[in-house]
């Protein structure tokens, strides 16, 4: 049994298409008939323009829960013991999730966006300072600054990696600049080395956004104990996704961790909590103030599940890049990202780039975008590439006074494509074949 929801469906979620007839399956007459469509699909008129879609089942979703996963959550439903303080699921994953990290804590948080906040709180980043975040991200990287009373200051990203750079980083400086949000996009991790580097040269902290990044590596160590601290996603389609929502946040210095774990608890001190005996009564707790940050025992359940699992859905992912990474090399076009020696990949979403200078007049990464799906297969633009356009930022005078050039043309030219675990290599050569369909009418 399965539970299966979410999943980027795109516009492989239309129903139409070519169905099979008669009972018992297709005979070889339908076999051979199908695959004569499939070819003429592949090889004639772009489905955006009213030919064939070269395919038209849907592409298996993400996320998808395995029975260990309903089971873990059901047994917790049936303890009654469902939150932190009941239950003993999140203090587990905690202590698991910092092994797989190679770090000495974590908490256990409702979201990734909490973790981000509760970061630059144990690293008390506030009022006044200047957090150095990058173009191309999530609008979160940057709302936790604001969250704090702090200001994000957008750097510039590199055009291979999508990441920021020690040299990105130097150019945003200021003075006031306390703080570093260094996201691994895409699961490709930031180069980490000079960014450590300057950041102790300066006295100033880094956080690492992985939210994308499950089970990457920097150079054999994973991320997440790489800086300061570092926040997890666990969201809806994440590489691990506990529920829906979901967060974790990784320190190795006992002090912030302490104070990290008051906060996320209505300021309970640990030390009370646990270590500290207790005269009969009510027991004195809090000794600062804090929020309600915490996950509760069924997202833990599932995360546990995925922890195990993790490995090898890491390895699938691996598996359907380089299928694309062959497939896709070559296209006139196109401009396939590779990462260096030492990086671990963690293939979050799988990036291409359209070379707008041999595209045919009318020809766009936009247009191109749109024909793909056309042909049934999942292609978006990826994540934002200039957080700094949104309202927010101009409404608050926080935007360059010209236009980042790398985060735009980024911007104008990515494509991101599906690797979860549920596709294969059927999927794969699905999405080539797509991309070299549309590329032939596109590309000089």
């Amino acid at each position: 049994m399965r539970v299966r929801r979410g999943g980027c469906r795109g516009a492989a979620g239309r129903e139409g298409g070519p169905r099979a007839t008669g009972e018992g399956g297709h005979s070889g007459g339908e076999e051979r008939g199908a695959g004569q469509l499939k070819q003429q699909a592949e090889q004639g008129i772009l489905a955006i323009e009213g030919g064939q879609p070269l395919r038209t089942k849907p592409f298996p979703p993400w996320p998808v829960f395995e029975q260990d996963e309903i089971d873990a959550v059901g047994a917790v439903l049936a303890s009654g013991r469902v939150n932190y303080w009941t239950g003993e699921e999140c203090r587990r994953f905690e202590e698991e999730f910092a092994d797989f990290c190679d770090t000495r804590h974590a908490i256990s948080l409702a979201n990734g966006t909490l973790a981000l906040e509760l970061a630059l709180y144990a690293l008390d980043i506030g009022p006044g300072d200047e957090v150095v975040v990058p173009a191309r991200t999530f609008i979160a990287s940057a709302s936790c600054a604001v969250a704090r009373g702090a200001v994000p200051v957008v750097a510039d990203v590199d055009p291979i990696s999508q990441n920021l750079t020690a040299d990105a980083v130097l150019a945003a400086l200021t003075l006031r600049t306390r703080a570093i949000v260094a996201v691994h996009l895409a699961g490709w991790p930031c180069d980490m080395e000079p960014i450590m580097a300057l950041a102790r040269e300066r006295g100033i902290k880094v956080i690492e956004d992985c939210a994308q990044a499950h089970g990457a590596t920097y150079k054999g160590r994973p991320v997440g104990s790489l800086g300061d601290c570092a926040a997890f996603s666990f969201c809806q389609d994440k590489i691990m996704t506990t529920g829906g929502e979901g967060g974790m946040l990784v320190l190795n210095d006992t002090r912030q961790w302490q104070k990290a774990w008051a906060y996320k608890d209505h300021g309970k001190s640990y030390e009370a909590v646990f270590n500290r005996a207790h005269p009969p009564g009510f027991r004195w707790l809090h000794e600062s103030f804090g929020s309600n940050f915490r996950m509760t025992e069924m997202q833990a359940a599932i995360g546990r599940q995925q922890l195990v699992r993790l490995p090898q859905w890491l390895a699938a992912r691996r598996r359907n890049a380089a299928m694309l990474d062959a497939g896709l090399a070559g296209i006139p076009g196109l401009r396939i990202a590779r990462p260096p020696a030492g990086i671990e990949h963690a293939y979050y979403k799988y990036y291409v780039f359209v070379v707008p200078e041999v595209l045919v007049p009318d020809w766009s990464a936009t247009r191109i975008q749109e024909a793909i799906n056309a042909e049934g297969v999942p292609c978006l633009a990826g994540s934002c590439s200039e957080i700094y356009r949104e309202r927010a930022f101009v409404e608050r005078g926080w935007v360059p006074a010209d236009r980042l050039p790398a985060a735009q043309r980024l911007g104008e030219t990515s494509l991101m494509f599906m690797v979860h675990p549920t596709l294969g290599e059927a999927e794969m050569a699905d999405t080539v074949a797509a991309v070299r369909k549309v590329m032939r009418t596109a590309a000089r």
